[in-house]
């Protein structure tokens, strides 16, 4: 008479894991794949980056544009009143007051300024230059303030720094210097490189993500 098989006693080879050979083969493929993966993602992710910022100059120098035309004169104005005093304008809600950018650059310095900087905000959406309505630019007459000329408040840059505009070339009459305007960011290595004195040659340079806003 025969027994009942008893399942317990089945081959135990079956139910084995992994071996270590075979852990140490996955892994390596697991490994290999993440350092392909990896760098592509980074790269999508950085041009990515690099698009939202050409997009944002161009939405924001057109807005600068608009309120230089109905105006009359580049948003550089100060709390005064006085035109062609403010050379940088930056983006953001306020103006930083530690330098947020990776090395130090004149326009850097200037947009920090008390006098020589300024929140584009305070130009674009509120009448407000350096943050006081006592210098505001007119409201009527043909030349005048029809803001606000952007849906908000101007935003910072995709790596979380300001947006720069040199407004001092829009008002200097220097024989050879500031004579190109642009909006500009630091670009992914937060250093600004384009020149300071934005000769008729000057380009964007380095890293920076710009566009070019006017020149004479």
């Amino acid at each position: 008479m025969h027994s009942a098989a008893n399942p317990c006693s089945a081959p135990r080879n079956r139910e084995r894991g992994f071996t270590l050979v075979e852990v140490i083969v996955v892994l390596s493929v697991v490994l290999l794949l993440s350092g392909i993966a990896v760098p592509l993602l980074t790269s999508y992710i950085e041009d990515a980056r690099r698009t939202r910022a050409e997009a944002e100059c161009k939405v924001l120098g057109a807005a600068l544009m608009s309120c230089w035309k109905d105006v009359g004169v580049v948003p550089a104005r100060s709390d005064l009143g006085v035109n062609g005093t403010v050379s940088v304008l930056l983006s953001g809600p306020t103006k930083p007051t530690v330098n947020p950018w990776n090395a130090t650059h004149q326009w850097a310095t200037d947009g920090m300024s008390a006098t020589l900087g300024d929140v584009l905000d305070n130009h674009l959406l509120r009448n407000t230059p350096n943050g006081a309505a006592g210098g505001a630019y007119p409201v009527t007459g043909s030349n005048r303030w029809r803001g606000p000329y952007t849906n908000g408040p101007a935003p910072l840059d995709p790596w979380g720094r300001p947006y720069i505009i040199n407004v001092r070339s829009g008002w200097s009459i220097d024989a050879t210097n500031y004579k190109r305007l642009f909006v500009l960011s630091a670009g992914g290595d937060g250093i600004i490189s384009t020149v300071y004195t934005a000769m008729a040659t000057t380009a964007i340079t380095g890293d920076d993500v710009g566009f070019l806003l006017s020149e004479r």
